[in-house]
Parts: structure tokens; C-alpha cells; sequence
């Protein structure tokens, strides 16, 4: 059995708050006014890009935290695989346990070894633009902190675009990061209380790549913060 169709179930996710660290689909409160946009999220294909906008305490954040801990392993290289392969084959050939030589079966049998755990890093916008600025100050290689969100996770999710207000610098570094996952088809999860076109009166730019990257999901429910 391939793990192509079943692959959707491990990554490394870091990063994530305590007060976030149990979010998953299993304990979303799903109402009238949140299904579809649970649905969508629940079937994301770890492909494409999310924007997740709208109104304070909808569950955008804790529904991004999903994602990332669903996102399908990553297929490896060719060249990757034929070895893994080839060391599978010379254990099962070789081992003298039959638990051990079942084990390595399996891994054979199921595909697994063609894939490995997907990288993801959840970050607050405000937390990404501290590092930011910091390294810049300190002259402590701030290109090298624009390459690590823009290149070295399978995936990101960016939570609280508008948390705090967009500088021309910060829009900038925003945008090349943006452009550099949009460029090398990454996927990125964006969550913000600003609508799409609110992102666009501050940054066309960027409202644009979000828009080609993938969904734009809506939220419109009341805070369920404030409920009873």
C-alpha cells in the first residue's frame, strides 16, 4: 500500500504557545456560523496556501494549529528513495529476527520510507518582527532571518497579520518572505482580523500573492470568548 493517499498524518510542528498546545479538529466548536470554514481547513491538501481572515476569537488560529499538525509527510527525492529502498531490502535479506525482519516488511510493504515528517513553525507576526528588527540592530544577520521564515520550513503559519502596525520596513520584509515562499510554491498559512481588502489597502502586494497562493476563507461567527 502507498502512503501517497495515507500520508496525512505526521509533522514536526514548533513553536506552538501553551495556552494552543492541545488545538486540533477533534476539540474545534463547530456552529452554524464556522462549518464550512472548519471543512475547508479540515480538508486543506497541505498544497496550497490559507489566509484565514476575519473577526477576533473565531477559532482562525486554533483551526491553523490543525493544519500544521495534519500536513502530509513530504514525498523524498528520487535518488533518496532507491537507496532507502535498497537498505530495506538487504536488512530483510540479512536480519535473523523475525519482529525486526517484519519491521522493515512493513516499512517496504506500506511505502513509508518514501516520505518523511513535514517542518512546520506556527509564529506570531509580532514575535517574526521582533527577530527581525533585532538581528537588524544588532547586526546579527537579518537576511539570514528573512531565509529562515522564507525557506526553511515545508510550511508556516504567520498568526495576526495587522496585530500591529506595518512600517515600510516591515512591509518589505514581510513581502520578501511572502514572495519567496509564493515563488518556491511553499505552503503558508496566514491568519489576520483584517479582511482581504483590508490587507490590500496596507499592502497590495502581499494581498495579492495571498489571493494566487490558494483559499481565502472568511470568518464571520460572533467571539467565542465573549460567550457563556
Amino acid at each position: 500500500m502507498e502512503m501517497a493517499e495515507n500520508s496525512k498524518l505526521s509533522s514536526s510542528v514548533s513553536n506552538i504557545p501553551k495556552r494552543h498546545e492541545d488545538r486540533n479538529f477533534d476539540n474545534y466548536k463547530i456552529n452554524s456560523d464556522n462549518e464550512k470554514q472548519f471543512n475547508i481547513c479540515k480538508n486543506w491538501d497541505s498544497k496550497e496556501s490559507m489566509t484565514l481572515t476575519g473577526k477576533t476569537g473565531t477559532g482562525k488560529t486554533h483551526l491553523a494549529i490543525a493544519m500544521l499538525k495534519n500536513m502530509q509527510m513530504i514525498l523524498m527525492p528520487e535518488n533518496y528513495i532507491h537507496e532507502e529502498k535498497y537498505k530495506l531490502e538487504i536488512y530483510i535479506e540479512r536480519e535473523k529476527d523475525e519482529d525486526r525482519k517484519n519491521y522493515y516488511k512493513n516499512l517496504l510493504d506500506t511505502g513509508i520510507y518514501k516520505y518523511r515528517k513535514a517542518v512546520c513553525l506556527f509564529v506570531p507576526f509580532v514575535e517574526m518582527f521582533v527577530e527581525i528588527n533585532t538581528a537588524a540592530m544588532e547586526d546579527k544577520g537579518k537576511r539570514s532571518v528573512l531565509d529562515k521564515y522564507a525557506k526553511n520550513y515545508d510550511c508556516i503559519c504567520f498568526d495576526d497579520l495587522g496585530a500591529e502596525r506595518l512600517t515600510d520596513a516591515k512591509r518589505e520584509n514581510l513581502y520578501y518572505i511572502i514572495d519567496s515562499r509564493y515563488r518556491e510554491m511553499l505552503p503558508t498559512i496566514i491568519t489576520s482580523n483584517f479582511t482581504i481588502q483590508e490587507i490590500s489597502d496596507v499592502e497590495p502586494r502581499i494581498a495579492s500573492r495571498f489571493a494566487e497562493m490558494g483559499k481565502i476563507v472568511q470568518f464571520n461567527g460572533q467571539d467565542y470568548r465573549k460567550q457563556n
